[in-house]
């Protein structure tokens, strides 16, 4: 690109002299675009040719639109078309957004055309066919599908593409044609973001399915969990001996289906028929599991037991083992059955690949028992735990915590629940251990406990004097204030602890050759566009720079997914000497951000929900990410799927229809969001731990785990919630919460 070769060839030092973005970067950086945009237009003025080779001339065109000035912006992306700067791609690209948006789908698939035709660089190939297919799908020109080469379009762009196609194919008349192209994608794949579209088009068009169609649109429905629909179109499974594959596969898909719409009863008895009939052995542990499942949702305790017990001895060491022995384990508890429950923890033991089903029943097991006040054999079961290899350290501390504060050692209950919140200050639990250090029956030991550690002087026991005795008492705050001084001291620690950002410009960024119009939008600003030039120029080694580098893309909203990649890659590298609580907030808001806040505040408080557990929620289901999409096909920054986004839309009056692509909106996925954590609130009321399960696992599902407990401490909750995945995502939430609370203020 002969741009950038004659850019290069300019010193670096009189290009740092000249080089005008720095102070217009700066100051878009800032929120400030209008004096950006009058800087802009003053280096285009006074030296044109080097301004438009730098590419200020699309920088001006996206600072005219920020501004809402989108006639004058429409005309600014024009001229940089022909830039000599070679970023007329990315113009060209911006040029049919905004003319979509402005209601010129035609223009805009246009545009895009052209675009494809003249060789999109790779980065802008997904945004540009997808906006293609909105634009066709809003009225563009199917004709100019010609005047694309789609030997470039392949894999899931293909799939895309396809569907492109066979709506022009509709439009045009050809039917037929359509249809047969669209079945032919369902055939491919049912599972992906794509067969929720195509499955919608064909039940639009087909009245009534013949049944080979009905199977694919009903199996579409179930992977995207429209259970409804997929129970509509799945058909029931003639009674035989025996099922082959593709059969099989319907029938569990319908009895899952019966399972997820709360039909608990009829989904034990299509599981039961479906162990019956199923083949091989791992199948039928799989049904008994489910069985299993389904009866201790509806009450039936005993049964669901004989259904776990006979899933183990289907396959006892099969892919089922752990969870069927987990199952069992758990009723036999409350049954009361305590030997019998240690026979299924021995067995676990012993499973291969069993070893966190072993931990979270061993962790049901000692917790059950401590809590019931029978002590004997809870050291021995966290040991059991333990040596699972896959509890958290910060766990087997609390309730070792617990433990020797019900046999009344005090001493050492206080160190456990210390460690408890030095490894983890914000986690849940570390919040029940400073209830339970505050505490009368502790306060004082804690004390006593807190003032040897200050007297000893070295970092880690100051800080575990100011963990004790906290910033209101003199002392723990002396231990502390010196403790940070120490800390200090150190190089590898000091920049954890005050950091401030690279001055814009002093980046390196400005000095260093472009060898790609990716190095171009970096030195704009334009870091969503940059690829991974937003991360060459702020390297790691230079960890002040790299965390500077974070916190500009952190200033686009749509960028928060990679800026809070890169932060916590970066916090990776924080030594383990300084306590993560001490980290400077400016570092920490970089790994906790709050995109949209205003909104998120606001929608909170509309539906009375709490924005730091809003917040929580939409960082740890999609990290901020609207474009996110799950396997199961929830979308989102809120991780919805349809059908739960169009029952919360009606309920709440929201908005009468709702897409797929509308949840890719934040502006309607945050109110859903909202509106659900209150929905969950009042079904769970105080008992957020509870709520959080609920959204990621179901609400009957969190409600049982409940049922399980002995009191209701949420640190209870923790130990018996039944799935390992949603245990964690409980405890991120939470976590988060709490660090949201800290960083920008309480709910």
């Amino acid at each position: 690109m002969p741009t950038l070769v004659a850019l290069a060839s300019v010193p670096a030092a009189a290009a740092a002299q000249t080089d005008p973005r720095p102070a217009i970067v700066e100051l878009s950086l800032a929120g400030r675009p209008r004096p950006a945009l009058l800087r802009a237009e003053s280096a285009l003025a006074s030296e044109p040719g080097r301004a438009r080779a730098l590419g200020i001339d699309l920088l001006r065109a996206d600072l005219l639109a920020r501004l809402g000035r989108e006639r004058d912006a429409t005309e600014a992306y024009a001229q940089a078309l022909t830039s000599p700067s070679g970023l007329g791609p990315w113009a060209r690209l911006r040029l049919a957004v905004l003319q979509e948006r402005l209601g010129h789908p035609e223009v805009a698939a246009g545009l895009v055309t052209n675009l494809l035709a003249e060789g999109a660089p790779d980065g802008l190939l997904r945004p540009a066919l997808a906006l293609f297919a909105q634009s066709i799908e809003r009225g563009g020109d199917c004709r100019l599908l010609g005047g694309v080469a789609a030997g470039r379009i392949t894999g899931d762009l293909r799939r895309k593409w396809d569907l492109v196609r066979a709506d022009c194919l509709l439009r045009l008349g050809s039917a037929v044609e359509a249809s047969r192209l669209l079945r032919t994608l369902l055939e491919a794949d049912s599972r992906d973001a794509l067969a929720l579209d195509i499955a919608a088009r064909l039940e639009a068009r087909v009245a009534a399915p013949d049944p080979a169609l009905a199977r694919r649109l009903g199996m579409a429905a179930f992977h995207h969990r429209e259970f409804d629909k997929a129970l509509r179109l799945l058909p029931d499974t003639p009674l035989a001996l025996r099922l082959d594959a593709e059969r099989a596969d319907i029938a569990y898909a319908r009895a899952r289906a019966l399972y997820w719409t709360g039909k608990y009863d009829e989904a034990a008895a299509a599981f039961d028929d479906l162990a019956r009939r199923t083949p091989t052995a791992t199948q039928r542990a799989d049904s008994l599991c489910q069985a299993g499942r389904s009866l201790e949702l509806t009450g039936r305790v005993a049964e669901a037991l004989s259904r776990f017990r006979r899933a183990w001895e289907a396959d006892p060491g099969g892919d089922w083992a752990p969870s069927a022995l987990l199952g069992a384990l758990r009723i036999e508890v409350a049954l009361g059955e305590g030997e019998a429950a240690r026979g299924s923890l021995a067995r676990l033991a012993r499973t291969p690949g069993a070893a966190g089903a072993t931990a979270r029943g061993a962790l049901f097991l000692a917790v059950s028992d401590l809590q019931r006040g029978l002590f004997a054999r809870v050291a021995e079961t966290l040991s059991v735990a333990e040596r699972s290899g896959e509890v958290a350290a910060e766990e087997l501390a609390y309730w070792r915590g617990r433990l020797a504060e019900a046999v009344g050692d005090d001493e050492g209950a206080v160190e456990r629940y210390v460690e408890v919140l030095r490894r983890r200050p914000f986690h849940p639990l570390a919040e029940a251990a400073r209830r339970r250090l505050a505490a009368p029956g502790l306060a004082s030991m804690a004390r006593k406990v807190g003032l040897a550690a200050a007297g000893v002087g070295d970092p880690g026991n100051l800080q575990k004097a100011a963990l004790l005795l906290g910033d209101t008492d003199a002392i723990g705050r002396q231990a502390r204030l010196r403790a940070l001084a120490r800390l200090r001291d150190r190089r590898d620690s000091a920049a954890w602890l005050d950091w401030t950002p690279v001055p814009v410009a002093e980046w390196p960024l400005w000095s260093a050759a472009p060898t790609r119009p990716e190095d171009l939008l970096a030195g704009l600003g334009l870091f969503s566009d940059a690829g991974d030039a937003a991360i060459r120029h702020f390297p790691a080694s230079d960890l002040r720079l790299a965390f500077s580098g974070a916190a500009a893309l952190a200033t686009d909203e749509l960028a928060t997914r990679r800026s809070l990649a890169r932060a916590e890659a970066l916090f990776e590298r924080r030594p383990r000497s300084v306590p993560f609580e001490w980290v400077d907030p400016k570092l920490l808001r970089l790994l906790y951000p709050f995109p949209w806040a205003p909104l998120i505040r606001a929608q909170a408080s509309a539906f009375r929900s709490d924005p730091t557990l809003l917040a929580a929620i939409l960082r740890e289901e999609s990290r901020f990410d609207p474009a996110a999409l799950s396997p199961a096909g929830a979308r989102g920054l809120a991780q919805f799927t349809l059908q739960t986004a169009q029952r919360l839309a009606r309920q709440t009056r929201l908005t009468d229809q709702v897409s797929a692509r509308d949840l890719h909106d934040p502006a309607l996925a945050i109110p859903l969001g909202a509106a659900y954590l209150a929905e969950l609130g009042r079904r769970f009321p105080r008992a957020p731990a509870v709520a959080i399960a609920a959204y990621n696992a179901g609400e009957d599902q969190a409600a049982l785990w409940r049922r399980h407990c002995v009191t209701s401490e949420p640190e209870e909750y923790l130990a018996k919630i039944g799935y390992g995945e949603t245990k964690a995502y409980v405890i991120r939430v939470l976590e988060s919460q709490a660090i949201y609370q800290a960083l920008y203020g309480g709910g």
